[in-house]
């Protein structure tokens, strides 16, 4: 193995680019003529590592020189809903969103949150394909109470905010915890019990969108108890195949426009994940954009080393990726990110009728076109 990182490195010190970034500005023709790359793809793809400044610096910096009609995120879309009637001054939304700033998955942190307003501001249609966030569930309980007209639901959904917020306060102060016997110390979502609450409130006569929310819930609920009893690979397949199914939803919308991506780095390469080695939402949209005669774009930006946002802390050590070493050790001042170009390296790889054998530095040089390594990185802060 040790001769395989050497080959890539050598490799790849042939085929890489300094961007420059001081001062949280970036400069140097190696910024300048990937900007001008992005701008002439449709479906332009981010990979990245969450929670840090620096992705969102790297992001900020593309919207603000390449127009995009979509963003479409790892994210839930009653979550991205509800944070943009709170942002359209609805006063019941603006409440929702101050009394849950911390339960709304990535939207959580500071940075993240600025990106989705600047969507908003701009009327950018933003479009969230992932499963309710196990934290989530409490501010969509909250517009359920103060929308439905069904005494009998409305005390239902409370209580079930209520055992949630709970469950959630005690799981955040740390989310590497033994579970309790009584699941009580682990976010709601994760158990068969928030299932069948829900089936008894299903039962009563509700509005359409209520009964829409109420499915969503459920199949989040499904995926998580997936994973939570030991069934992790099932749980991912199942989280995998809603999102594909919700892009499918949006065909016409995407359909000729200029379309932003971001995802973690397992998802969105055009090959398969990293690490399920499985076809993932980053195939599809490859496969979506060569129907329209067009390429997709894939960009991974990853860390070296730093610090990551976290739900339980001000910050988490955010680490460096295992396959990704033969590219760190190219690594030099901490202002200067490198930019790999992944196809070059790729076809120099074949030339040499080099094995690649670990799975995820494989499915990284077959599934992106750009490799970014920011050698460190700072915490996004939570929403309070």
């Amino acid at each position: 193995m040790l001769a395989q990182d050497s080959l890539v490195t050598k490799i790849a010190s042939q085929h890489f680019q300094v961007i420059n970034f001081e001062n949280r500005q970036f400069s140097g023709d190696a910024i300048v003529n990937l900007t001008k790359t992005i701008a002439q793809h449709r479906y332009v793809l981010i990979g990245e590592d969450h929670l840090n400044n620096e992705v969102l610096d790297f992001t900020t910096y593309l919207t603000q020189n390449v127009s995009f009609d979509n963003y479409i995120t790892e994210d839930d879309q009653l979550s991205i809903d509800i944070l943009k009637k709170g942002y359209q001054k609805n006063k019941d939304y603006q409440s929702i969103v101050a009394n849950s700033n911390d339960k709304f998955s990535l939207f959580s942190f500071n940075r993240d949150r600025d990106l989705l307003y600047y969507f908003f501001k701009n009327n950018t249609t933003v479009i969230g394909l992932d499963n309710v966030y196990f934290n989530a569930d409490i501010p969509v309980f909250q517009e359920l109470i103060n929308k439905t007209t069904n005494k009998e639901a409305q005390v239902k959904y409370a209580a079930m905010m209520q055992e949630s917020n709970a469950r959630w306060d005690k799981f955040k102060t740390d989310t590497d915890q033994k579970p309790l016997a009584d699941g009580s110390n682990q976010p709601y979502l994760f158990f068969e019990d928030f299932g069948k609450r829900l089936k008894e409130i299903q039962k009563l006569k509700l509005s359409q969108y209520e009964y829409s929310v109420l499915n969503e819930l459920a199949k989040s609920n499904t995926i998580y108890s997936m994973g939570n009893e030991g069934k992790g690979l099932e749980s991912h397949f199942l989280r995998i195949s809603s999102m594909k199914e919700k892009l499918l939803e949006h065909l016409n919308t995407l359909k000729g426009k200029r379309n932003l991506v971001k995802f973690g780095a397992n998802h969105v390469g055009k090959d398969k994940s990293l690490f399920q080695n499985s076809f993932d939402i980053g195939n599809l949209i490859y496969n979506l954009a060569d129907a329209e005669q067009e390429k997709s774009l894939h960009i991974a930006v990853i860390q070296k080393s730093g610090r990551a946002g976290s739900f339980s802390s001000e910050s988490i050590d955010a680490g460096d990726v295992d396959f990704l070493k033969p590219f760190y050790q190219l690594v030099g001042k901490d202002n200067e990110w490198l930019l790999f170009d992944l196809t070059k390296i790729n076809e120099d790889i074949k030339k040499q009728k080099a094995v690649i054998k670990l799975i995820g530095l494989k499915n990284l040089l077959s599934g992106y076109d750009y490799l970014i390594i920011i050698p460190k990185v700072t915490a996004q802060k939570k929403v309070v």
